[in-house]
Order: C-alpha cells, then sequence, then structure tokens
C-alpha cells in the first residue's frame, strides 16, 4: 500500500476517532443531563406538594372544626335546657359556667372556621396554577427525558458503528502502524495526526527539516513530529481537493513499507 493510501486511512481512522469521542460524550454526559431534568421537576414539585400539604391541611382543620362546633351546639342545647331543670342558685350557677365555656369555645371555633375559610381561598387558586404548571412540568420533563435517551441510544449505535469501521479500516494497514496510531490516540487526547504547514507542525509548532517536510510533501515516507509525536501529512497531497491552500501537492508517490519512526522518516 501506497504511503498516500495510508494517510488516506490514517484521516478517516482520525475522522472515526473524533465522532466516537462526540458520541462517547453524549453517552456519558446522558445519565447527569437526565439527573438535571429530574431535579429541576423535584424543586417544581417541592413547591406543588408545600401548597398541597398547605391547603390540605387548612381543609382538615376546617373540617374538624365544624365537626367540633356540632357537638359544640348540642352541649349548648342540653345545657340550656338542663338549666331549666336546676334547683338551687349553687347549680344555676354551675350551669351557668358551663354554657360560657361552651360559649367561648364556639366563639373560637367559628372565628377559626372563619380564617380557614379565607385562606383556603387564597391558597386554592395558588394551587390551581401550580397544579397546571406540574402538569406541564411533567410533560416537559417526559419530553426532555426521552430525547436525551433516545440521543444516548443513537450514540451507542453511532459507536459501535464506528468501531467496525475502524476495525475494516485497521485491518488494511500494517500492525506497527496500528499499534503507533493507538498509543498516540491515548497519549495524545486522541490526536494522532498532524498537518504540517510550510515546514511547521501545527499541533506543537515545531519546525521539521526541510527535507523532512519534502519527503512529507511527497508522501514518500512517514514521519512524525520530533516533538509531539504525531504522524505529519501534507493535505494538499493527500486531499487533492485543498490544492492551494497552503502548500502545493508533491509528485505521485511510489509504493514504499512503512516502519513509523518517530521523530525521523521511514
Amino acid at each position: 500500500m501506497q504511503v498516500r493510501d495510508q494517510l488516506d486511512k490514517l484521516l478517516r481512522i482520525q475522522g472515526i476517532v473524533e465522532k466516537s469521542r462526540a458520541a462517547r460524550r453524549v453517552e456519558r454526559d446522558a445519565p447527569g443531563r437526565l439527573e438535571e431534568i429530574e431535579s429541576r421537576f423535584r424543586e417544581r414539585n417541592a413547591e406543588y406538594v408545600a401548597v398541597k400539604e398547605r391547603y390540605d391541611a387548612l381543609d382538615a382543620d376546617q373540617r374538624k372544626r365544624a365537626g367540633d362546633l356540632e357537638e359544640l351546639e348540642e352541649h349548648k342545647t342540653k345545657y340550656m335546657d338542663d338549666l331549666m331543670q336546676v334547683q338551687n342558685q349553687r347549680e344555676y350557677a354551675a350551669m351557668l359556667k358551663e354554657i360560657d365555656t361552651v360559649k367561648a369555645q364556639i366563639s373560637e371555633n367559628e372565628e377559626a372556621i372563619l380564617t380557614d375559610l379565607e385562606e383556603i381561598e387564597e391558597v386554592k387558586g395558588d394551587l390551581s396554577s401550580h397544579e397546571e404548571h406540574i402538569q406541564e412540568e411533567r410533560e416537559r420533563v417526559k419530553n426532555e427525558s426521552a430525547e436525551v435517551e433516545a440521543e444516548a441510544g443513537a450514540a451507542r449505535k453511532t459507536i459501535a458503528e464506528l468501531e467496525e469501521e475502524r476495525r475494516e479500516a485497521e485491518a488494511e494497514l500494517p500492525r506497527s502502524l496500528v499499534a503507533t496510531v493507538k498509543r498516540l490516540e491515548a497519549g495524545r487526547q486522541g490526536v494522532f495526526l498532524s498537518k504540517a504547514v510550510d515546514g511547521v507542525c501545527q499541533s506543537c509548532y515545531v519546525r521539521v527539516r526541510p527535507q523532512v517536510f519534502q519527503e512529507i510533501k511527497l508522501a514518500t515516507k512517514l514521519h512524525s513530529c520530533s516533538n509531539c509525536k504525531r504522524l505529519l501529512y501534507h493535505e494538499p497531497t493527500v486531499r487533492p481537493e485543498t490544492a492551494g491552500e497552503g502548500d502545493q501537492p508533491g509528485a505521485q508517490p511510489g509504493a514504499h513499507p512503512v516502519e513509523v519512526v518517530d521523530g525521523g522518516a521511514v
């Protein structure tokens, strides 16, 4: 396989790496995005729950006091009837005291019921608004979560397809070159290739020797940068459509076996 063809496959693999890393970020970030969506819903739902609990508490208190009031009215009626049956002044005074106590309790419950009813009306409007918003939020969370899960699923599918595509591309390259690529990929954040423009590595901006740059332009040998160790290529040579952007392409290369030597020629 010609050096130029090998560079073409390396560029293809580099593109696969970049796409794969992007897809893996989507897959990796999915749980955090889902948690963020759920957290936002929990905050909104907590507001709704607080209003609902206040409404339920007021309603329960109003109902209990209404029941108590009914019992107190019955006691008052009984005491009034009993008042007519007393035999002496002492019993009459005691009965009046019971009646006064019941009246005070009735008055207290009536005031509390009125207060509850007023606040219930206020809270009811707030509750209705929260119920509407929380329903909208539930629907939004459902849709956003489904979207994130769909993106994660698509990313996993993309990763599998890219891995297969990469295996096919690597199968056509020498094992030593594939090993070098993987080592550089691991140590250079996935970027194992670098353009050489005007004799300068575009990743670390270290200048290569003129003879080396000429061989890179002609794609007669595969070189790596003496500094960052990335494999170097001349874009107009391996991508003729870019000719005119920087250096002009070199002559057509011949077939050469490839054995990568870091910082030097093959």
